[in-house]
């Protein structure tokens, strides 16, 4: 391989695998559960989030 070609990989190696660091920090630092539209919200937690998907489908089964 040339020097050029040793170059540009290593470049490239750094890149990729910083940028994978980068969003491993992002995220440790705001996990998706308190990021975004919801935040931490009392209407987007998971236990309600979950009864009302459930109801739907409990709801789509009995008008089928």
């Amino acid at each position: 391989m040339s020097g050029i070609a040793i170059m540009m990989m290593t470049l490239f190696i750094v890149i990729i695998w910083g940028g994978l660091a980068a969003s491993v920090f992002a995220l440790r630092r705001h996990p998706d559960e308190i990021s975004g539209e919801f935040g931490d919200a009392e209407y987007a937690r998971n236990e309600l989030l979950l009864e009302q998907e459930l109801t739907a489908q409990q709801l789509a089964n009995s008008q089928n």
